[in-house]
């Protein structure tokens, strides 16, 4: 089944369409909220573009359960291939390959700017009162 197509999306279709929705809103608050907040971009921020390989930090986090299953079904290698799809995901956003709504036009434009970060399970409700 074709996600894109114009059938209508199943339960779980609309679960993982609105999650994905929710977790961007989400990061895109966090991320313009602390630049709007202290008027200026993280002197780090700038190094990213020029680094292709950075030296591993090693963390601890809490990963949910099914993230985790998921990534493990691939096979070996799991952790460096999480790794790998935070960093494609940090440079798609610094390059501006992601937009829509969610991205930083919006959140200028005051869509976002003094407004509460969106809770998860509140995005297919903002979608059908936008009338989309």
């Amino acid at each position: 089944m074709d996600p894109f197509d114009d059938k209508p999306l199943t339960k779980r279709q609309r679960y993982d369409h609105y999650y994905m929705m929710e977790a961007m809103a989400r990061f895109e608050w966090d991320m313009h909220h602390k630049i709007a907040t202290h008027l200026r971009i993280p002197q780090d921020w700038h190094e990213i573009s020029q680094r292709r390989e950075s030296k591993k930090v090693k963390i601890t986090m809490s990963v949910d359960e099914d993230v985790v299953k998921w990534f493990k079904s691939m096979g070996p290698g799991y952790q460096p291939r999480m790794n790998d799809v935070l960093r494609s995901f940090m440079h798609a956003k610094l390059m501006g390959l992601l937009k829509g709504d969610d991205t930083k036009d919006a959140y200028r434009e005051g869509l976002a700017v003094g407004t509460e970060r969106v809770a998860f399970g509140e995005m297919e409700e903002k979608v059908r009162r936008r009338g989309r």
